[in-house]
This record gives structure tokens, C-alpha cells and sequence, in this order.
């Protein structure tokens, strides 16, 4: 781990795309600063459209795809509840280009591991689908728990974690079960930062030496993030001005 270098992940969150001009051009400017940031990668962490049916839904999914594609580097996706107001886990996938991707993520780059959580379920295990879903009742079901500790447990390297809901605190914009998730994340040992978005608002947070940090929404002209990760720290960039841990 003293080896590893600092990686650059770019971040974008709560775009609420609607196929307006403003917001096409709020997020080709948004991947062009990407770009100019050096950014290797790029996550974008959920509530990628507004839309008021499927047809539109997949549409608009289509238009933000082909925007990030000017991104110079991988793009991963992660669903918000907006984008499955009237589209399945698979159909947003799908639309993405992205047939039979999972809505959980895991992988390594440059010695930084990136686990993102799918908190897109009901308390009662029921994934979120075209609207069967009160937005308020988010949770990580006990399965993707179980996920989350094994990849903790097998990671070797930094690691980060994302999510599109908050998982910190108690509040309408976090998964009913966050304390759960604090516990896996506190028992790893292995957690430098975790990012989330959906609430709209920056905030920032220290919990048991893993750095909590939620993003405000591309949507409300907050511009996109960096994250510089290393072997012992992950620091967020946005807007040229760092935001640290306190």
C-alpha cells in the first residue's frame, strides 16, 4: 500500500437530466472540466434523469450515455431513484448500453479499490421498479451486506465506497438500515472515504476514521468532483478548492 499511487476518480451526482439545453450544456461543460482535470475514471452516482414515462426515461438515459462518452476514460453508472420512476434495474442498464451490469460495483484501478452500493430497495427486500417505491424508504438489503463484508474482507489495497443515498446518518436521504452499513465499514478497518449524493447538499463528516462525504447536485450547479485518492488519504476536489476532512 505505500506504493500506490494517487488516482484521480471523477464524480458526477444528481444531474436530473431533463433534454433541456441547459442541462445538456451544464453536462458537456461538466465532462469537459473532467477531462482538463485528468480524471482517469468517472462514476456517475445516480438520479442521471427526470422523466415523466419510459419511453422518455430511456431516452434521455441514451443522450446522457452519449455525453459522457466524450469523457477520455472508463464511465460506470450507478442508479438513484429518479432514474427507476418508470424504468427496471435492467432497463436502465440496458439504456446505458450496459445489458446485464449489476447495480453494485467492485472493481480496482491503480491499486484503489471502488465497492458502490445499490441502496435502491424497500425494507422489505423489494428492489425499486418503475415506481413501486416510497423514495424516503431506502435500504441495503441483508444480501448486498453480506457483499459489501466480503469485498471489505478480500480487499488488500485502499478502498472507497459509494452510494447513491447517504449511509451516515439518520435522515430521509439515507437507507433506513445506514447503521448496518457503518458497522460493516467500521469492522473493515480498510474504508478511507465514502461518497454520496440524493440529499443536494454538501456535507462532511468523520465516523470511526472513514471520511463521509455527501456532494451537492450537478442539477443545482454544484460543478463536477475529484477524487485523489492514496494509499492513506482521499481528498475531494471540486471547483479547483479541496473540501477536507475536519
Amino acid at each position: 500500500m505505500q506504493n500506490t499511487p494517487q488516482v484521480k476518480i471523477g464524480l458526477l451526482n444528481d444531474l436530473h437530466y431533463d433534454g433541456g439545453v441547459e442541462a445538456l450544456n451544464r453536462l458537456y461543460e461538466a465532462v469537459a472540466t473532467l477531462n482538463r482535470s485528468g480524471a482517469e475514471l468517472l462514476v456517475v452516482m445516480g438520479d442521471l434523469i427526470d422523466a415523466d414515462n419510459e419511453l422518455t426515461a430511456a431516452r434521455l438515459l441514451r443522450e446522457v450515455s452519449a455525453l459522457c462518452n466524450s469523457f477520455n476514460g472508463t464511465v460506470y453508472y450507478m442508479p438513484g431513484n429518479h432514474d427507476l420512476d418508470h424504468l427496471s434495474k435492467a432497463q436502465f442498464h440496458d439504456a446505458l448500453g450496459f445489458e446485464g451490469k449489476s447495480s453494485t460495483i467492485s472493481f480496482m484501478h491503480d491499486g484503489i479499490n471502488v465497492m458502490a452500493l445499490d441502496g435502491n430497495f424497500s425494507p422489505n427486500g423489494t428492489e425499486y421498479d418503475r415506481g413501486n417505491f416510497d423514495w424516503q424508504d431506502s435500504f441495503v438489503p441483508p444480501a448486498q451486506l453480506d457483499w459489501l463484508r466480503e469485498q471489505l474482507a478480500a480487499a488488500t489495497d485502499p478502498v472507497v465506497v459509494l452510494s447513491h443515498q447517504r449511509v451516515d446518518i439518520a435522515c430521509m436521504h439515507s437507507v433506513r438500515n445506514y447503521e448496518a452499513v457503518l458497522e460493516v465499514i467500521r469492522k473493515s478497518g480498510k474504508v478511507l472515504a465514502v461518497f454520496q449524493g440524493h440529499q443536494h447538499a454538501d456535507d462532511l463528516r468523520k465516523i470511526d476514521g472513514t471520511t463521509y462525504y455527501t456532494l451537492s447536485a450537478h442539477k443545482d450547479g454544484a460543478g463536477p468532483a475529484v477524487m485523489h485518492v492514496g494509499a492513506t488519504s482521499a481528498l475531494l476536489m471540486r471547483d479547483v478548492h479541496s473540501l477536507e476532512p475536519v
